[in-house]
């Protein structure tokens, strides 16, 4: 009886032993005998005792195939055995950046949003119950993505844009572009931006005179960027195409706070979206209820970050930022305009508790420096400056609510104003002018121009014993003249001849306008001076 049963087990032990062999040479491993190293993998089809093999090592593919990778991309690794189909494997990837290993099922190792901790290089081998290949090449991966300086416009300056790739490889272009938010597929369509379309050898970009919120993204290689969050810099001055209210009209709440923030402008269809500190982009629909141009949150969670409306056409609002604290950590909270005060305004700083009224002094804190005032629970500014802007923050009984900025902005004259300024300018420059002229013109009153008969043409007649000549249309024919004195040409009475013996005989005078006693006795003629009848004529 047990002769049998040791019988019975040999037999079974050699089925078994058999149906081993036949499934390994079924897919193509063979162990040699005393190996116990990586294997080789014959390839499929290949007539059985040949020999052929291929490498033993696993080859990482990346889709897509660039190992550029912008932040929040998708990207997936592959990890292909050459010759090891019909096996069934699992996958070891290997991280060089912590080394360390993680074991899959599935051949892909998927990236779904890439950020800064997914850079660096990965191998990866395949392991079957015969044994494991060799460990890949590294592929190495290089997560990049667009800042912007400053990320607050002041409207109309230039915001620097800069591609922060860390050792791109040789020749890599840098396209950029503006993001366009497209209400058909609910996010953004990408444009490129003007001296881009061929790439720049450089990582950065500027864009001048900026004066709304807007969204940037760059590709540090080939081809158009898919879906990415752009990077924004935004600015707090409302523009008429969009603009955003915050009810209440305040940057802290507490949680459990109703807050509605309504969109504005020239669009029947709008979308509000946020911006939190981890880099988190999203819209009204995944933290609040979007009705019309409003988006109502009730506060469960704080849903802190930054705060803009997008149209329908594409339009960009200003931005606000928006506090969400919980009581149980701070119970007082400053209440301060969300947005910008302009210069020459009046402006009041609220202290707020959560459940009560303030019974004693509240202290106000301008950049962390206390600022003297009465002590009660509000700051009145009666015209801010720009010397007002920086943290605020208040403090009652030793507790003191979170800070916020409160930002200044300059006055800015209006359009009428730009056009009527130069206007009134010029009428003045022109009535200046004319005064100038007329007080000349009185001036020079009593100065007096005295002409005489021309050779052709108009005549005069004078004294029948002297004549008066001024010949205009002789350059010499009298020396310049000043504003007081009066050059005329005298011709004597007694000259005779033609015209050339007239130019000979003329005698120049300097007759000075002075104002003489009429009642004087004249003087008695002298033989040796020429008197000439002289009419003044106005």
């Amino acid at each position: 009886m047990g002769n049998t049963w040791l019988y019975v087990l040999f037999l079974f032990s050699s089925v078994i032993s058999g149906y081993a062999k036949g499934h390994r040479e079924a897919n193509g491993i063979k162990r040699h005998s005393g190996y116990q190293g990586p294997y080789n993998l014959r390839q499929p089809g290949s007539p059985e005792g040949t020999g052929k093999s291929v490498p033993n090592r696993a080859n990482v593919t990346l889709t897509p195939n660039w190992p550029l990778i912008y932040k929040g991309e998708r990207v997936t690794l592959h990890c292909e055995i050459p010759g090891g189909e019909g096996t069934k494997w699992t996958y070891e990837w290997r991280r060089t950046r912590l080394n360390e290993t993680q074991t899959s099922q599935d051949r892909r190792l998927t990236i779904h949003s890439a950020n800064e901790s997914d850079s660096g290089g990965y191998s990866c081998r395949g392991t079957s119950r015969d044994g494991s290949t060799d460990w890949s090449d590294v592929v190495v991966l290089t997560v990049y993505q667009l800042s912007v300086s400053p990320s607050w416009l002041s409207p109309g300056a230039s915001v620097t844009l800069i591609c922060e790739v860390e050792h791109p490889p040789a020749g890599t272009r840098f396209f950029w572009y503006k993001a366009v938010y497209d209400p058909s597929i609910r996010s953004y369509s990408y444009e490129l931006l003007p001296g881009s379309s061929d790439g720049t050898d450089e990582n950065f970009y500027i864009v001048h005179g900026l004066t709304s919120t807007a969204g940037y993204a760059c590709e540090a290689g080939n081809g158009k960027p898919k879906y990415r969050d752009p990077s924004f810099v935004w600015s707090a001055d409302p523009c008429p195409a969009a603009s955003l209210s915050v009810n209440p009209d305040r940057v802290q709440h507490f949680i459990s706070d109703f807050v509605s923030l309504s969109c504005e402008g020239n669009s029947t269809e709008w979308r509000l979206m946020r911006f939190t500190e981890k880099g988190h982009l999203s819209d009204c629909s995944i933290w609040g209820k979007m009705t019309g141009s409003i988006c109502t949150i009730k506060i469960y969670f704080s849903v802190s970050g930054v705060f803009w409306c997008e149209s329908g056409s594409g339009e960009f609002s200003n931005a606000v930022n928006v506090t969400v604290h919980d009581s149980f950590f701070f119970n007082t909270i400053l209440v301060s305009p969300v947005h910008p005060v302009t210069e020459g305004d009046p402006v009041t700083l609220n202290c707020k508790h959560k459940t009560q009224q303030f019974p004693s002094k509240v202290f106000f804190y301008h950049n962390d420096k206390l600022i003297h005032n009465d002590g009660r629970e509000e700051l009145n500014i009666s015209a801010v400056s720009k010397s007002d802007e920086g943290f605020y923050k208040c403090k009652h009984s030793g507790k003191e609510s979170p800070r916020s900025w409160m930002s200044v902005r300059a006055t800015v004259s209006s359009p009428v104003m730009l056009i009527v300024g130069p206007v009134v300018g010029i009428v003045l420059i022109i009535l200046i002018i004319l005064l100038i002229l007329l007080w000349r013109r009185r001036r020079s009153k009593g100065l007096w121009c005295i002409r005489s008969k021309q050779s052709e043409g108009r005549g005069q007649t004078s004294h029948p014993d002297h004549g008066v000549n001024n010949t205009d249309g002789h350059e010499n024919s009298s020396p310049p003249h000043d504003n007081t004195n009066l050059y005329v040409p005298v011709k004597s009475s007694e000259t005779t001849g033609n015209a050339a013996d007239e130019a000979r005989d003329v005698t120049y005078s300097h007759i000075e306008l002075k104002d003489i006693d009429r009642t004087r006795r004249p003087r008695e003629a002298d033989e040796s001076t020429v008197y000439s009848e002289v009419k003044l004529q106005e």
